[in-house]
């Protein structure tokens, strides 16, 4: 029993314990200053406060996977791995993800007249749970959505052509 009883608190000692399950998502995010590096998908921190264009983008990160145009925009999309979803469970302190790729994670750069607009990048995180979980100094039962703060899909209204009258 002693023994049990320190590995139990070790556990909560080290960080995030529990019995719960839960689902993963993508999210993304949006970014008005970047300060690219030379290698690609990589970024310089902090931010700059120089205007990145696009003939800067495609000399320090070569081709990228797709350029479009939409609305007053052209988007220039860099692939960064993959995408996930699925679910998983957390025993005690073991996580046991059972994820599948689902697409491929991307950086889309906007640009208008050849000047740096936004960069909306996507990125993989918990989007539901259900369960009881310890970590980061709070415990508690989950049930429903979590991270309900961070976007899902960054609206891209910048690149809305003016209206006609």
């Amino acid at each position: 029993m002693k023994k049990t009883l320190i590995i139990v608190m070790l556990g909560v000692l080290q960080g995030c314990v529990g019995l719960a399950v839960g689902t993963y998502g993508t999210f993304e995010s949006e970014r008005s200053l970047v300060n690219i590096s030379n290698e690609k998908n990589t970024f310089n921190y902090p931010g700059s406060t120089e205007l990145l264009t696009k003939d800067q983008l495609l000399s320090a990160w070569g081709a990228p996977e797709s350029i479009v145009k939409e609305g007053r925009c052209e988007i220039i999309t860099y692939h960064n791995g993959y995408s996930w979803s699925g679910v998983g469970a957390f025993v005690f302190e073991v996580p046991i993800p059972i994820l599948l790729p689902t697409g491929k994670e991307e950086k889309k750069f906007y640009f208008i007249d050849g000047e740096f607009v936004r960069l909306v990048s996507e990125y993989g995180e918990v989007a539901g749970a259900f369960g009881f979980m310890c970590g980061s100094d709070e415990c508690g039962v989950q049930a429903g959505p979590v991270n309900n703060e961070r976007t899902r899909n960054v609206d891209v209204t910048w690149c809305d052509l003016p209206s006609q009258m």
